[in-house]
């Protein structure tokens, strides 16, 4: 994230930072990342993260993983640079989505189960559950191509008594005019 980032430009419009592609590739050892599922924001922790970066976003005290509480909801109001980024990001989500507030849920990597909500965000990434958004993609296309492949064929042998692509259709009625 850069200075800017979080704060209003010229136009009184505020900088968001630029949204990275949802896959473990993307992420920096040592940072810090923010995931607005639609239903919250996990705020997502590298095991080796700068003691200075958790003090500045966290409040004095607060130099490693252990030290921050799991439970915590909201990021504290703190006179640092950073602190500041990230609560105007919050809020900004939060004017998005329509909402008083959100609510972020930490994921610190090797410590919390919301970790394995943080993996399971990076839709580009395959999981044990899910294919990855390339190759669902890929499922997509071989389907689309199956299904008009299928329907050439039964479009050459229709007879004119009213047989055609869409008669054959499973589903799909014709409209009552």
């Amino acid at each position: 994230m850069s200075a800017e980032d979080g704060f209003a430009n010229e136009q009184g419009q505020l900088q968001v930072p630029p949204a990275l592609r949802a896959s473990f590739s993307r992420i920096e050892e040592g940072g810090a990342y923010l995931i607005d599922n639609g239903q919250g924001i996990l705020l997502w922790i590298h095991s080796f993260v700068s003691p200075n970066l958790l003090e500045d976003l966290f409040g004095p005290g607060i130099t490693s993983l252990q030290a921050l509480d799991p439970n915590t909801s909201s990021i504290p109001v703190l006179e640092t640079h950073l602190n500041a980024q990230v609560r105007n990001l919050l809020q900004y989500l939060s004017t998005v989505r329509g909402s008083k507030a959100v609510t972020i849920q930490l994921a610190r990597q090797g410590i919390d189960g919301a970790e394995y909500e943080f993996a399971r965000s990076l839709v580009e990434d395959r999981n044990n559950e899910a294919q990855s958004y390339v190759d669902w993609l890929v499922h997509i296309h071989r389907q689309i191509n199956l299904e008009l492949a299928g329907h050439r064929k039964k479009e050459e042998g229709a007879t004119s008594a009213g047989e055609g692509a869409l008669s054959s259709l499973a589903g799909i009625r014709a409209p009552y005019w």
